[in-house]
Order: structure tokens, then sequence, then C-alpha cells
């Protein structure tokens, strides 16, 4: 829907439980001539419309004749609505959806009373119950991958680089590394659902892809780097890769979540997302300036002046025990006093 069309009708053709795709080719495919009357009425849309070509089509066909067509409908999602009026636009996963059967042989009518002026609904019935749908593969692929660039990885850095842990800051990668690979599957194969993303080359999916196997990599050549520097004490040109391709390659999968709300027509959840980087930022660059300034302190204490100062404030009765420095001979000889 926009501001100059209620209401926008897209017959599309669909061969599973994937999303329709819109095709147009007037000789060949079904589409539909709109009417007058099309809408959005009293909170219900209204499609007027006469259909060409929908009697078959490539996977199936309709019986005009038939009292109780099958048929299904879908609805939702309810948090967004699509604000524009062309016929191809993605779609997502809908929220609850059915089955009903109508009566086509009470359907038939007048082309030239058309449309009719009773909408009331007298020739359909449900069949069976309202089922419940949602994009899980879709969500948890979001908060697999978002939550360990987001989160895990930066931890994990913090690990290594304030609190100089090397235990904790592998423990944490390689927990990030395993939800990477879970989060990367996901997305693969939700993938094939979605016209927008079946071809596997929209930018989203391929810097997502080479990000995966360049977060191997690093973990490669962080396992390989540790061993040698245990053996030989000595740095390597794997760690300092490995030591620059990291922040690098949190920065580039943050970027890619913008990519991938967008990809998934959901671009307004990009707000709250960077809500939470901001306050992830804020939270570790504020733990680490203070665990800094904290680590600075405990070293000015350990100076051989600050052990003098603090064995003689502990020990009063030894401050008089502190050897001073030996005089290397008389001080020097002072002025003429004034007016002398």
């Amino acid at each position: 829907m926009d501001g100059s069309i209620d209401l926008t009708l897209s017959p599309r053709y669909s061969t599973g439980h994937v999303e329709p795709s819109y095709s147009y080719d007037a000789s060949k495919t079904l589409w539909v001539e709109m009417r007058d009357g099309t809408g959005i009425k009293d909170g219900r849309y209204v499609a007027n419309g006469i259909c060409h070509n929908c009697r078959t089509w490539r996977s199936g066909s309709i019986d005009f004749n038939s009292t109780a067509q099958p048929m299904i409908y879908a609805v939702g999602p309810d948090e967004l609505y699509l604000s524009t009026n062309a016929l191809d636009a993605g779609l997502r996963r809908h929220d609850y959806y059915g089955n009903f059967k109508i009566d086509l042989q009470a359907a038939k009518g007048d082309i030239a009373q058309f449309p009719p002026k009773d909408l009331s609904n007298a020739n359909a019935t449900m069949d069976g119950h309202e089922e419940n749908d949602h994009e899980y593969s879709s969500s948890l692929h979001a908060v697999a991958m978002a939550g360990t660039f987001v989160i895990i990885f930066p931890v994990g850095v913090f690990y290594q680089k304030v609190l100089r842990t090397v235990r904790w800051h592998w423990i944490t990668q390689a927990f990030g590394v395993v939800v990477v690979l879970a989060g990367a599957g996901l997305g693969l194969g939700m993938s094939r659902y979605y016209n927008r993303s079946k071809h596997y080359n929209s930018a989203h999916q391929l810097i997502g892809i080479v990000v995966v196997l360049l977060v191997l990599l690093q973990a490669s050549l962080g396992s390989v780097h540790h061993r040698i520097f245990k053996a030989k004490q000595q740095p390597t040109m794997m760690g300092i890769i490995h030591r620059f391709l990291g922040p690098i390659l949190i920065c580039v999968g943050i970027i890619n979540g913008v990519l991938g709300f967008n990809l998934a027509v959901a671009s307004h959840h990009n707000i709250g997302y960077a809500i939470v980087v901001l306050i992830v930022v804020i939270i570790l660059f504020g733990a680490a300036f203070f665990q800094m300034r904290r680590r600075r302190r405990q070293e000015a204490f350990n100076t051989p002046a600050a052990q003098n100062f603090s064995s003689a404030y502990n020990n009063p009765s030894h401050a008089n025990d502190i050897p001073l420095q030996p005089s290397n001979g008389a001080p020097p000889a002072y002025g003429r006093p004034l007016g002398a």
C-alpha cells in the first residue's frame, strides 16, 4: 500500500513452501484486471478484479464446477506492513495460515454486474484450524550472528587485551566460532525459501560467507601461533596477522548485520541493533579504561621509591634505618652574608 493506491494485488506462482514469485506475461501468465471498488473499506481489504489465465498453471489447476474447491490463506506479519505498490516486492513469512473451501458454483455471476454489491461471506467455509507460523530460522540466525560479532568476540578480545588472560580468550573465541558456524548454517538453509536470497548473490550473503571463512582462518592462526610461542617464546607472523585480522572481522561482521536486516525486509530492527552495539561499546571501553587505570596505579606502587615509602610508612620504628645516599664531600660554601 502507498498514498496513491489503497490496495495492491500481486498475482504470484508458488511451487511449494517457498515465497511465491511474481512474473508478468499477459499471454502466458496469470494477471488480474483490477476494477472499481478496490481498496480498504470499513477495515476490510476489498479487491475487485478479473483474473486472466487462472484456470490452469504450471503446477495445478482450479475446478470452477466444484462446490468445495480447496483454498489457502495466510496473514501477517503484523509488525510490518509493506509500504510499496511494487508487484514483485519481497515478502516475509506469515504469522498464521489456514485452509478453507469455496463453492465456485455459487460464486458464478454475470460479468456485467461485477463487482457485486453484496460482500457477505456466504460461499466459503473454514477447513480445519488456523495454524501459527514464525520465521524461527531467521530469528535464530540474527541472534547467533549479531550476538557473536557484537558481544562474544568483543568480550574475547577484552579478555586478551585488557584482562590478559589467554585461557578465557581462546575459550570465548572458540565458543563464538561454534555459534557463527551454527548461525551461518541457519542462514544458508533458510535462504532457499525466499526469492531475494535463493540465488546467494546478495551483498549480505557474499560478505557473510567470506567473513565466516576468515573466522575459521583467524581461529587457526591464533591456535598455531600460541603453540609456537609456548615452545619458542618468540612472536610469529601468524600472531601479527591474528592480532589485526580479529578487529577487522568484528567490524565487518557488525556492519553486515545491518545488510542482513535489510535483506530480511526487517530494516526497522536496525535502530535497536545500533543501540545494542553502542551499549556494548560503551561497557567494554569503559571497563577497559578503568582496568587500565587500576593497572597503572598498581604499577606505580611497585616502583623502588614507592616500595621504600611503603616500608617506612608500614614500619615507623625502622624509618631511620633507610640508608641515605653518601655525600661526595663538604657542602658548597655559602655566599657572604648581606651587610657583612
